[in-house]
């Protein structure tokens, strides 16, 4: 398997995403994982989930779960697109949630220590600052009221 296969499985990524490079920067002690769309793919809005033509893309950064001792970083050009009814919108990403800076397997993780440790003890291990942490929290407290069941509050 070579190493873009390796971190495609990594990442759970399927088709029309792909990696297309890895570099390792001992020096600054980072993984930065390039992943690529296929050109061929169908672009939808991500409010409504129509397809729209793409309007051009933003280079995108996501912190992911640590490669042995290094910092990995994902690393895309996200297109957006053109949509008729909400405008100029970037398409979503399969790894993140949109506006995060995290992949979801890093922001679980967090999660995970936060279950274990203080806020202060996993801000230090994991290098993050009170404010990426409680931000982490407010998606994880979202994701996780979206997906409850409803609950009957009248009583």
């Amino acid at each position: 398997m070579d190493q873009c296969t390796l971190y495609e499985q990594i990442l759970g990524l399927l088709s029309p995403w792909f990696v297309s490079g890895i570099e390792l920067d001992k020096d600054q002690g980072e993984v930065v994982v390039q992943v690529s769309l296929d050109r061929s793919a169908k672009l939808d809005c991500p409010r409504c989930g129509h397809a729209c033509p793409g309007y051009d893309s933003r280079e995108r950064r996501w912190r992911h779960l640590d490669t042995c001792q290094f910092r990995t970083q994902v690393v895309a050009q996200v297109p957006r697109v053109q949509c008729p009814e909400h405008g100029c919108l970037t398409i979503s990403v399969p790894w993140a949630e949109q506006n995060s800076r995290y992949t979801l397997l890093f922001e679980a993780f967090v999660i995970s220590w936060l279950r274990a440790a203080s806020t202060s003890a996993v801000s230090k291990q994991l290098r993050l600052s009170w404010t990426a942490i409680d931000n982490i929290m407010e998606r994880a407290v979202r994701r996780g009221l979206a997906n409850a069941p409803d609950r009957d509050t009248t009583r």
